[in-house]
């Protein structure tokens, strides 16, 4: 072993490299779950603007349904202004539907046909 190199070899750089890596991937995640949310103001419930929904359209263009001041409005949202579309009576809106999520299973049960 000449003096400058350390011990352990290529096992010990895989080590560091999976460390760094895992690293990288956890600063992301807390990035991702808090920093965006705080960043742009999402799950804001206090606020007078509230996103009730967003639908993509395709990759240019997206419907919001957001309630202001006790309005709700459809806008839409694409590679000019964001427009008005429409005012809704809140009272007009359907109840919001329970949300389930699909496991893997039933996402497999219905795609090959199985009860």
């Amino acid at each position: 072993m000449q003096s400058g190199e350390l011990p352990g070899g290529y096992g010990w750089y895989l080590l560091q490299t999976l460390l760094a890596l895992a690293a990288v991937c956890a600063l992301a995640w807390v990035v991702l779950r808090w920093g965006v949310k705080r960043l742009y103001g999402a799950g804001s419930a206090s606020g007078r603007v509230k996103v009730l929904e967003r639908i993509l359209l395709d990759p240019r263009r997206t419907l919001y349904l957001v309630e202001v001041g006790g309005k709700v409005l459809l806008l839409g949202a694409g590679e000019g202004p964001m427009t008005n579309l429409a005012e809704i009576d809140p009272k007009a809106l359907p109840a919001e539907p329970e949300a389930r999520k699909a496991s893997f299973l039933d996402v497999l049960r219905r795609k090959t046909g199985g009860g």
